[in-house]
């Protein structure tokens, strides 16, 4: 996740230059080179997939007090979709997903389907009025364990966490936990709050998550509820309202645990939990799944299909092929940055960055989601005293 944007000079100096390189790129027609690259990698038309987080009036005062790489402002949704929309066919994921099984040039026009991760509130709020306006399907991915609850998600707290420590200048392997939770912190700890959340989520299972921001806000005198009111999740009315207003609303585990972190037979729990929830609370049994934080291994891939998911996608920016695996669809993960320029808006950073060009040319660093399994434990064995064989047929026939 990277750090928001500080207006600096550097900062407005890399922007420019950056808007400039798009510029001169465009100007020259490499995007649509870049398009027919793309095409042949993805052995058809572009399935683009994009995944959005929260949606806010106002980047500038969100970001200054959340995660501010979880945001787009309202208005650059809207041109974000725009955008993308004069140039592609945006469907559902359903029907992109449907493209991605047909035969290679059975469909001739690029697409674009859009999804939102987390089920925050201002989803329900600000994200729906300028869907509806466009007219563009949706699928929104729900942690159902925080939905209709007071409860933050972990990287909200931790990030909150994280920042106050950086304020107060406290040096994350100095923060003050007790050894074990200050440990996990240590091994971890990177140059700025987002680099360090990105560390402790690729690293640490779920609960070591929950107990290390329950030890920072301990530490630091605060509580989850203590957090914006913007970082609420919906709840089951707001979720139920999304459905009928024909959203499509998808699983994303029981309590936004990365499945990758898990024990199998617990990443099967929050597969089974999540889907339960959503069937009976939305009347329907959800068909598509999203990998918190996009990471996922072949068993968990393996265990969303057993679990009755049609299809689930990762946050890994390649291409889409056609004949892939349903359970490994690729998104971009878009926010209020992605399109920015030197000082706004800015069409050639968009054509470049939703075009796939910057990734092309080597310009932004791919995204990793998949991971091996983990090697099998060896099965224990115990010691047997002499002539327990004979005891244990003695009991069988008796």
């Amino acid at each position: 996740m990277p750090e928001r944007a500080d207006f600096s000079a550097r900062w407005i100096l890399k922007r420019a230059a950056k808007a400039a390189v798009a510029g001169a790129l465009t100007a020259a027609g490499i995007h649509h080179a870049v398009r027919l690259v793309r095409r042949r990698q993805a052995g058809g038309s572009r399935v683009l997939i994009l995944s959005y987080h929260r949606v806010t009036p106002d980047f500038d005062a969100e970001a200054r007090q959340t995660l501010a790489s979880l945001l787009v402002s309202t208005d650059t949704l809207r041109r974000q979709l725009e955008h993308v929309g004069r140039r592609n066919e945006i469907v559902s994921l359903a029907d992109a997903r449907r493209i991605l099984a047909e035969p290679a040039g059975a469909h001739r026009a690029d697409v674009v389907a859009v999804t939102l991760d987390d089920g925050y509130a201002d989803v329900a709020q600000h994200a729906l009025p300028v869907l509806r306006a466009l007219r563009v399907p949706a699928t929104v991915f729900v942690p159902t364990g925080y939905v209709g609850t007071a409860r933050r998600l972990p990287h909200d707290r931790l990030h909150a966490a994280l920042t106050a420590l950086a304020r107060r200048r406290i040096p994350f392997e100095r923060a003050g936990l007790p050894p074990a939770i200050q440990a996990l912190l240590s091994a971890c700890a990177e140059r700025g709050p987002a680099a360090t959340l990105d560390r402790l989520i690729a690293r640490l299972p779920h609960e070591r998550l929950v107990a290390l921001a329950s030890a920072l806000e301990r530490r630091l005198g605060t509580a989850e509820q203590d957090l914006p009111a913007s970082t609420r999740l919906m709840t089951w009315d707001e979720v139920r309202a999304l459905d009928a207003a024909g959203v499509d609303v998808g699983g994303h585990t029981v309590n936004h645990a990365v499945l990758a972190n898990l024990p199998l037979a617990e990443a099967r729990r929050e597969l089974a939990g999540c889907r339960d929830q959503l069937a009976e609370r939305v009347g329907r049994a959800p068909r598509h799944f999203a990998y918190p934080n996009g990471y996922y291994t072949p068993a968990v891939q393996r265990a969303v299909a057993e679990a009755g998911f049609e299809a689930a996608v990762t946050i890994e920016d390649e291409e889409n092929r056609h004949g892939g695996s349903a359970y490994g669809l690729k998104r971009k993960v878009l926010w209020e940055n992605t399109t920015l320029g030197a000082v706004g808006w800015s069409g050639v950073v968009a054509t470049c960055n939703l075009g796939g060009v910057f990734s092309t040319l080597g310009l932004a660093r791919p995204v990793p989601g998949e991971r091996p399994d983990p090697p099998a434990e060896p099965a224990a064995r115990t010691a047997r005293p002499e002539g327990a064989e004979a005891h244990a047929d003695a009991r069988a026939v008796s």
